[in-house]
């Protein structure tokens, strides 16, 4: 039997987890930017057994996201209905930002000379209204020959309703450029809606190639083993899958982290925590709840994604955010990074101060603590990066430090109020689950300020996402865009269509032990947005219900369905509990491996290490380190440890 691994890989470092049985072992190391892979095949070296193991390499990656991001994209080439070229560019009318008196919209990754017009039509119900011809097929396919594509993305009007025009487009084109990937809308998703569709499709189209080069890379280094992803709405891809649709798994590192701290939630017999997960760059947070919420409505550098994908928000607040004075002369952290190089003052390449030289600065990390030594940090490169900009606050280089803190905690503390106030849930029974390497050293403070009753500290929180990637089971997702109304009692053959889906994406786990759901997207006839909600007899009643808890009202208006979506998963594996110390040791409190005193003054503080903490109650001001992260505890606070993560509340 194949070994799992995880493998997540961040900015600054690649995590990698492997479990057999019970035993986990954890491996953390520096990326390497230029090249994925090469980090990626170094750390399964470093925990593989022998190099012919055989081994089941889940993997969580950026790559097609970081693409995106920078717009280092294959040259694509989109191909829709003559008249319809510019309708991504069009897009929407909502404005992102109401005050902003110069606007500025998304561009596509498809500029209009590489938009092909086909002349063929159909209509809503799938009729045809202008025949695709195989006349209209040579000239589109000329016309894309000609303008020597990476990528091909095929986005028909009404092609859910009936999909054989583009599959007929597709098929010529393959013959015509057997090399080229192409996307169809109504493969990837089929729901109505053209804009956000053709988006996705022209997305999707566009990472296949880099995604592609870099799966191959790993793959063939792997040896004996297999490579696959983890899709964004947890739940393992199969490589097929994968390799035709990669944005399924566009956000796969961040839903490693949700996926684990689900396991954590359920462990502790908590029914709703808030994932926090910061790192280098930036920080994610997710409402986790007993049944895994996912969001249709994702977006990329503005542009549209609306796959399912577990709903994280995302702020640019990490351990790499540079602090400055705006032109008032106020503090600001973030939104621009430091990123991995040069990364903050204390890595000995830049010397913009950021959150984590703040953190140096203040003694909360110290020389040796990354990577237990192993990634060595300048002290003294953080200390006068805090002084420059004291000097230009007009404040002390400790009050500097400081406010870097407090305002990069105000930051995170908006984004767990969206998933959590926004929606009407109480942070005050929100518990938090810090992991990341920077989590742990801002998870107290947050709890301070919005009243939420502890923060919990898992295993290995440093690696956390790379434990989910290796704990997570497989699933498959058949969707189908319908056009139902509920008001005409068609329910029943909804009902029964819906179970032929789940017979679908089962048979596609051949034969493995799994669970369904199926689920519908509905909503008011002749309105925009839906509610995703499960199939049942009772879908009309509970759509009213939720109806009235999300948007304050409910009408006897007409409502119909729009999509059915059955997933099949396997079960994760369950997250093994951590080691508590002997019964001899329980009743002793823990000693301080040493004290370290602030570089800008202070009280000395206590330095633990985690290995070596007890059953007994820890009292604040203290640090707590490990190899893949630092914890702090902060005066009126204690912490106490558990199998399933250390636990800090008030006093």
């Amino acid at each position: 039997m194949a070994t799992r691994i995880g493998i997540d890989t961040g900015g600054t470092f690649t995590d990698v987890v492997r479990i057999r049985g019970r035993k986990m072992l954890v491996h953390k190391l520096r990326s390497t930017p230029d090249d994925p892979s090469r980090a990626v095949l170094d750390g399964l070296e470093a925990v593989r057994q022998s190099p012919d193991e055989a081994v089941d390499l889940v993997h969580g990656t950026t790559v097609g996201l970081n693409a995106t991001l920078t717009g280092n994209l294959a040259r694509t080439v989109f191909v829709t209905n003559s008249g319809c070229e510019d309708l991504i560019e069009i897009g929407r009318q909502e404005r992102v930002d109401l005050y902003a008196l110069d606007p500025h919209r998304a561009v596509p990754p498809v500029p209009r000379r590489l938009r092909v017009g086909v002349a063929c039509r159909r209509g809503a119900g799938g009729e045809v209204v202008e025949a695709l011809t195989r006349e209209a097929i040579a000239k589109a396919v000329a016309a894309v020959k000609k303008l020597r594509p990476e990528a091909i993305a095929i986005g028909l009007l009404h092609s859910p309703a009936d999909a054989h025009d583009e599959h007929r487009l597709q098929q010529a084109l393959r013959r015509a450029l057997p090399e080229v990937p192409i996307t169809c809308s109504a493969d990837l998703l089929p729901a109505f809606g053209e804009y956000e569709r053709f988006s996705a499709t022209i997305l999707n189209a566009a990472i296949a190639p880099v995604v592609g080069r870099y799966t191959r890379r790993v793959a063939d280094g792997i040896g004996n083993g297999t490579l696959r992803l983890l899709r964004s709405s947890l739940g393992i891809l199969p490589p097929e899958e994968a390799a035709q649709f990669p944005s399924r798994a566009m956000f796969s590192g961040p839903a490693g982290g949700v996926l684990a701290a689900g396991q954590v939630a359920r462990r502790l017999q908590m029914d709703q925590v808030a994932a926090f997960d910061m790192g280098g760059t930036s920080a994610d947070v997710c409402l986790v709840e007993r049944e895994t919420s996912l969001s249709n409505e994702g977006a990329i550098a503005g542009l549209p994604l609306p796959l399912p994908t577990v709903p994280v928000h995302t702020v640019a607040a990490g351990g790499g955010s540079i602090a400055y004075a705006d032109a008032g002369g106020a503090l600001r952290v973030g939104p621009q990074s430091a990123g991995a190089d040069p990364g903050p003052a204390c890595y000995g390449k830049g010397s913009e101060p950021t959150v984590t030289d703040a953190h140096v600065a203040l003694g909360h990390l110290g020389p040796d603590t990354l990577l237990a030594g192993a990634f060595p940090i300048d002290v003294d490169a953080s200390v006068r990066a805090i002084e420059r900009l004291a000097k230009q606050l007009s404040m002390t280089p400790r009050q500097t430090a400081e406010g870097i803190l407090t305002v990069a905690d105000a930051t995170m503390a908006r984004a767990i109020l969206v998933i959590t106030a926004e929606r009407a849930v109480d942070p005050a029974h929100v518990p938090l689950v810090a992991y990341g390497g920077a989590g742990g050293l801002h998870a107290a403070s947050l709890m301070l300020q919005l009243g939420m009753p502890s923060a919990v500290m898992p295993s290995h929180p440093g690696a956390f996402s790379a434990v989910g990637l290796a704990l997570a089971g497989e699933a498959t997702e058949v969707t189908e865009a319908v056009r139902a109304s509920l008001s005409s009692g068609g329910l029943t053959e909804i009902l029964a269509r819906g179970q032929e889906l789940l017979a679908q994406a089962q048979g596609l786990l051949n034969g493995k032990r799994n669970r369904g759901r199926v689920e519908a997207m509905v909503r008011y006839q002749g309105q925009g947005a839906c509610l995703r909600l499960p199939l049942t007899r009772r879908l009309a009643i509970n759509f009213l219900a939720e109806h009235q808890r999300r948007f304050g009202f409910a009408t006897d208006a007409p409502i119909e369905i729009v999509q059915l979506r059955a997933r099949a998963e396997c079960a994760a594996s369950a997250l093994p509990a951590a080691e508590l110390p002997s019964t001899a040791t329980t009743r002793r409190a823990p000693t301080p491996a040493m004290t370290r005193r602030p570089p800008l003054g202070g009280r000395a503080l206590p330095i633990y290490d985690r290995q070596s903490l007890t059953s007994q109650p820890l009292h604040g001001p203290a640090i707590i380190e490990e190899s893949t992260a630092t914890t702090l505890v902060p005066a009126k606070c204690q912490l106490r440890l558990s199998p399933f993560g250390l636990r800090i509340a008030r006093c």
